[in-house]
């Protein structure tokens, strides 16, 4: 099986029907493409060693029968049916990481006005990922020394963090680390002033 962000793309569920007549279980898998911000979230292929099926249309689904069991051709559901049936197990799946970049003045920790909005967002994003992992990867541009931009853009993390923590996030676990310069947004040459590389990436899962 195939697919950009697995966890987010599909439901996969498999579950046990009673088979009235001849009085045995059969085993199903039925796989889900499930939207994501309202559109679909991209290309799932389903193969196993008799067949295939592409899901490429939001709520699109495919049963499988028996783990040796031809793909069936795919359907659409409706939301409502999808929700009336694997509602529970869809609110006990895991939110999906998410990642934000928060960029600083020029040769210093401090965030940009618009960045400093930013903070309660990702502290709710944290809260709603419970127990969440935080990852935040301080980067500068290429002015100044290697080394001095490695411990700027560790500072840049670490500030980071702390007013996470000020905005009530309390991730499980939080790891800064720095790229100082060697890791750029936008490439340019040594010694070039670019705002888009002064930046902090903050990952959440």
């Amino acid at each position: 099986m195939k697919g950009a962000h697995f966890r987010r793309l599909v439901l996969s569920l498999c579950f046990f029907v009673s088979v009235l007549l001849s009085g045995c279980t059969a085993q199903k898998s039925i796989i889900i493409l499930l939207p994501e911000d309202g559109k679909v979230s991209g290309e799932v292929t389903i193969v196993n060693d008799q067949g295939s099926q592409v899901l490429n249309k939001s709520w699109q689904s495919v049963e499988i029968s028996g783990t040796q069991g031809r793909p069936a051709s795919p359907i659409v559901l409706d939301e409502t049916t999808v929700q009336d049936i694997f509602g529970g197990v869809m609110a006990a799946m895991p939110l999906p990481p998410v990642n934000y970049l928060l960029y600083f003045k020029h040769d210093s920790a401090e965030l940009l006005p618009d960045s400093k909005l930013l903070l309660p967002v990702i502290a709710k994003a944290i809260k709603e990922r419970h127990p969440a992992q935080l990852s935040v990867v301080g980067h500068t541009d290429t002015m100044g020394t290697a080394e001095y931009n490695y411990q700027l853009g560790l500072l840049r993390a670490r500030t980071v963090s702390a007013l996470l923590a000020l905005h009530g996030a309390a991730p499980a676990g939080t790891e800064t680390s720095s790229r100082g310069s060697s890791d750029h947004l936008v490439k340019t040459p040594d010694q070039t002033l670019e705002p888009r590389n002064r930046r902090a990436e903050v990952s959440i899962r």
